[in-house]
């Protein structure tokens, strides 16, 4: 499923194999997210060679298609994974107002979203998306955003950072 907020430009989608991924990846981010980023605890921002993240990163890499800038064949550039990272919230947790530049799209996955999960807040719409288990957020790096503190244990997201390149 796909649907687009016309005033964010933020896209969303549903990850189909998120039932049988995601309770690995929450014991993933769970063992790693030991270091203090704005807020929250988070892994190494290069979580490359963690198979659970890849699937998730090339999920989002394959859904470049829907975007128009690389609808035609002869488009000589190609989004590239340049970060990704999990994060987990606990009560009070929050992050601050940020953006993801120089990056030109970036993306939030969620991986556990109980009750009292807070939601991601876009600063120029105030446009806020309740997180949701296997839900997938694309949108402009430059948008500034951020999460309102945590009201539960557990809110675990990946987010990652996408560059176009030229091939």
């Amino acid at each position: 499923m796909f649907t687009i907020s016309q005033k964010t430009q933020v896209y969303t989608y549903e990850y189909p194999y998120a039932k049988s991924l995601n309770p690995k990846l929450h014991r993933i981010i769970f063992e790693k997210a030991v270091n203090e980023n704005m807020g929250a605890a988070m892994t190494d921002w290069n979580c490359f060679n963690i198979k659970e993240f890849e699937l998730i990163s090339n999920y989002v890499l394959n859904l470049q298609k829907e975007y128009a800038l690389l609808s035609s064949p002869t488009c000589s550039w190609y989004l590239e994974l340049k970060e990704i990272w999990g994060q987990l919230y606990n009560k009070g947790d929050y992050q601050v107002s940020h953006n993801h530049l120089p990056n030109h799209w970036s993306f939030v996955y969620y991986v556990n979203t109980p009750r009292g999960s807070s939601p991601l807040v876009f600063e120029s719409s105030g446009k806020k998306f309740r997180p949701k288990a296997g839900q997938v957020i694309i949108f402009p790096a430059w948008l500034m955003h951020y999460v309102p503190s945590n009201k539960c244990e557990g809110r675990m997201m990946i987010g990652g950072n996408l560059a176009y390149k030229e091939r």
